[in-house]
């Protein structure tokens, strides 16, 4: 029996696919399809390819359009993937979700589109038992959902290996998991809050009333969609989300050119997306303040400190990063997600012979402790390699980074500027300078800024922009800097500072 496809027959199923579940596979794809459809040919005793290919696309193919669908799609993910948006999660997002809809007096709405294995939906559940630690589901629903029936019932055992916490911290495993032998399971605790539904992001209506949904997670979905599917999904999601309601999406994916309804926000070092209608009822996150420079709504801790909040107290206090390595918060501006690969940049100014392996190592170490989140050996190492070599341009702008992330703006203004003075290219340097200077009350500085990162960003290759700044395209990078840019300016204007990001309630 012929088991390969034809071009004809490889044509057609693609178009199955597409129709059934939105998902695209091109000619790279081929071999992988054509195991998987050898494999329920024979699952289904179907006697040949083409007979198999119209059983699939007939009336009664459904169940079988199901279970190829489970056999080709990639059910990978871990447990709090994408460590800044958790971080956007955790300090912004659920905080203001949280205490929004406690005022309306109804449960706070969670959707986690595109499930997969349940790491997603889990993991939020995780966050909002940290601030609501007797919460009930009359308090907040968590809905993951996803097309593959074999990645729901995983979900539903909710026992994962080692490869799927690995991006958890020692804290989250002790107080979230049980050991079970080499598995790892979720306690009911933190199930009780989900729940897990069989549903097609392509055939399906939304499994929720219009604008019933407060936070949206729609993320590495879209990759595997054409650009009409995904903005007419993108359209559902608009009306599926409440005023003021958040979607994120993966790394890599943006709304650029696909729909304007949402408007981007930087929130520390990640981009969201939210639904704006209108002011009503709003309440403020810390980059969104008015122009008087309103202190944000803070969620009231509820039944005493929890122990990651007294380990940062700790840490604050004694200048340290707390003992489990979890970042002291995040700023809220558009910090670039990762500085540019390869070696250190250096200015290209004549320079005294150094030493510059000792220096590249100094860098070397100082990105390392950047990526982990140790920030204040990061500001060390970058001293250190800029001791070495005055003329790197990279130990500044980790440097920078890093004590942004300390809540040392003042001092990482003098590390931000003296980069930009080294390579008055560098977008991450700009957009890095013009939130500090924002947050320090100095408007008419951060608005040069930021109108200085709108040009450099545009004069970038979408690749670069992809990989500083978390899937974003030039010109919607462009876009966000002149909004931030006309904000500041018109708090200049006025004589008042924009934003003064360390202000107490």
């Amino acid at each position: 029996m012929k088991s390969s496809m034809t071009d004809e027959e490889f044509a057609t199923l693609r178009a199955i696919l597409e129709k059934s579940a939105g998902l695209v596979h091109d000619e790279s794809r081929r071999d992988s399809l054509n195991l998987a459809v050898a494999g329920r040919v024979v699952a289904t005793g179907a006697p040949s390819v083409a007979a198999y290919l119209a059983m699939l696309a007939g009336t009664r193919g459904a169940a079988e359009r199901q279970q190829l669908i489970d056999v080709v799609t990639i059910q990978e993910t871990h447990f709090f993937r994408n460590p800044p948006q958790i971080r956007a999660l955790r300090q912004h997002v659920l905080p203001e979700l949280i205490r929004r809809s406690a005022a309306q007096n109804r449960p706070l709405t969670i959707w986690s589109a595109g499930c997969s294995t349940g790491e997603e939906p889990y993991s939020l559940a995780m966050l909002v038992r940290e601030l609501l630690p007797m919460a009930t589901r009359t308090h907040v629903r968590i809905i993951g959902s996803d097309v593959s029936a074999s990645a729901l019932a995983f979900a539903e055992a909710a026992r994962y290996g080692a490869r799927a916490v690995q991006m958890a911290e020692p804290l989250d495993l002790e107080r979230w998991f049980d050991v079970d032998n080499d598995a790892y399971v979720v306690r009911d605790d933190v199930r009780e809050l989900v729940d897990l539904k069989l549903h097609n992001l392509i055939t399906d209506p939304p499994p929720f009333d219009v604008g019933e949904v407060d936070l949206l997670l729609c993320r590495n979905v879209t990759i595997y969609f054409n650009r009409v599917t995904t903005k007419a999904l993108m359209s559902r999601f608009h009306k599926t989300l409440s005023d003021g309601g958040y979607l994120f999406l993966g790394h890599s994916e943006t709304l650029w050119q696909l729909s304007d309804a949402f408007t981007l926000l930087p929130l520390g070092d990640a981009f969201v997306y939210r639904r704006d209608d209108g002011p009503k009822g709003r309440v403020t996150l810390p980059d969104r303040r008015t122009e008087a420079g309103d202190a944000p709504i803070l969620l009231p801790e509820r039944r005493g400190r929890s122990e990651r909040r007294r380990r940062l107290d700790e840490a604050a206090k004694a200048g340290t990063q707390p003992s489990v390595g979890r970042p002291l918060p995040a700023p809220t501006l558009p910090v670039p997600r990762t500085l540019p690969k390869g070696p250190p940049i250096r200015a290209v100014v004549p320079s005294a012979p150094v030493d510059a392996r000792s220096a590249e190592d100094f860098v070397a170490s100082a990105r390392t402790a950047l990526t982990d989140g140790r920030y204040a050996d990061a500001v060390v190492a970058a001293a250190r390699a800029a001791k070495a070599d005055p003329m790197l341009v990279d130990p500044h702008l980790i440097g920078g980074e890093a004590l942004v992330n300390l809540g040392r703006d003042a001092d990482a203004i003098k590390e931000l500027r003296q980069a930009v003075y080294l390579q008055p290219a560098s977008a991450p340097a700009l957009l890095l300078l013009a939130g500090a200077l924002d947050r320090e009350g100095e408007p008419a500085a951060a608005g040069r800024a930021y109108r200085s990162a709108a040009a450099t960003v545009g004069d970038l290759r979408p690749e670069q922009v992809a990989d500083f700044f978390g899937g974003r395209e030039p010109a919607e990078l462009v876009a966000l800097c002149l909004r931030l840019a006309a904000q500041a300016e018109r708090a200049a204007k006025a004589g008042k500072p924009h934003y003064r990001g360390r202000e107490t309630p």
